[in-house]
């Protein structure tokens, strides 16, 4: 899926082409999948977590990111706790009029305890429960080697990113990974640069920008090995930059985590080029009473990386993608981005960005959590 924006002012003109790379498919699968294999898969997960410490690893890292990452797992645990004590209770009215035998009491119980659950379902499903738990199993099976259909997609995501530099007259190349899809991002770039490692040489500069990461749910497990070396070439590559932004009002990204530091990555001789974390300051983005309604939806939050702003800031993903100045510069001079942005500049640029689309495990996947664009944008000065 690939579509073309043209963007500008009186001072600076862009056209970007924007793809999107989908793998929808592989999560409708996964939302479909019946509780024979996900709670199996499920109750496997919280094990692990617990015998590898990896939960209390998290919460060392954030403690709202890692209450996020396991609040599905508590509001299920919540939902069959409050069910049996409604079927408990119903049954013990019942037994007063018409006394009932204990093996009776326990299959009523549990009939009960089946029709609440399903009952509940539509309000689990407005809640993210299994959008969330869908994701963490989904995380953890990528990390530990155990999901060959995502694999082999991710390799067509890579063939498709070096395609897309050699054939188009772009500047720069950006990849873009959104919650998930950060992962995806990193693991489809690093592939790209495994087949052709002059990627960056062809004529586009290359980046990465990594927004409301999810990576310390997948990283942390102690079979991730694969996923952190992933990690620590990208953050050793002096032929890319590595931008990531973090906000400390959404709970489902790792606020302050920084994935060479808290994965303790062993980069050996190799010198570090990235990753440069950065805030993107919702709140002097966002007016007073929009930031003020949006605060405390905490999804809403999780997309907001991917919104437009209502106040010029540095971080700002529609000028980020679409406008005049690269990644680089405006990390560079963030003021000056701005400037040049909006109204100060005598520059155009055209872009292509291609992206993978995914939001949190959702269908249509473009706006939501899981987004892995990568962006090819080609400047005319």
């Amino acid at each position: 899926m690939r579509w073309a924006v043209a963007a500008g002012n009186g001072e600076w003109r862009t056209e970007t082409i924007y793809e999107v790379l989908r793998w929808e498919d592989l999560i409708r699968r996964d939302l479909n999948r019946t509780w024979v294999k996900r709670g199996p898969l499920l109750l496997k997960g919280i094990a692990a977590a617990f015998r590898e410490r990896t939960i209390f690893r998290l919460f060392r890292i954030d403690r709202h990111f890692a209450a996020g990452l396991f609040y599905p797992h508590f509001a299920l645990l919540g939902l069959i706790v409050a069910a049996l004590l409604v079927a408990y209770g119903a049954t013990s009215l019942v037994d007063l009029v018409l006394p009932l035998s204990n093996v009776t009491t326990g299959i009523i119980t549990v009939g009960f305890v089946v029709v609440l659950v399903r009952a509940a379902q539509p309000l689990l499903r407005q809640a993210y429960v299994y959008h969330l738990m869908d994701d963490w199993i989904f995380n953890r099976q990528n990390a530990l080697g155990k999901r060959p259909d995502f694999d082999a997609r991710l390799d067509q995501f890579a063939r498709r990113i070096v395609a897309a530099v050699l054939e188009g007259d772009a500047q720069e190349i950006l990849v873009v990974g959104h919650s998930t899809g950060v992962i995806v991002a990193i693991e489809v770039l690093t592939r790209a640069l495994a087949l052709d490692p002059q990627l960056n040489q062809h004529g586009p500069s290359l980046a990465v920008l990594t927004i409301g990461s999810r990576v310390p749910g997948a990283a942390l497990w102690n079979g991730a090995y694969r996923l952190r070396e992933t990690i620590a070439r990208l953050a050793t590559d002096p032929t890319v930059l590595w931008v990531e932004y973090q906000a400390p009002q959404d709970f489902l990204n790792a606020f302050r985590f920084d994935p060479v530091r808290d994965l303790r990555l062993d980069l050996g001789a190799r010198t570090r080029t990235g990753p440069v974390i950065r805030s993107p300051r919702f709140k002097e983005i966002l007016l007073p009473r929009t930031y003020r309604r949006r605060r405390w939806n905490l999804f809403r939050m999780h997309f907001q990386f991917l919104m437009a702003n209502e106040i010029p800031g540095e971080y700002d993903y529609l000028m980020i993608t679409c406008g005049p100045v690269s990644l680089a510069d405006r990390i560079a001079n963030p003021q000056a981005a701005v400037d040049r942005a909006y109204g100060t500049a005598d520059q155009s640029r055209r872009c292509t960005v291609i992206g993978n689309a995914s939001p949190g495990r959702n269908v249509s996947r473009q706006t939501g959590s899981t987004t892995a664009p990568a962006a090819s944008c080609s400047r005319a000065l």
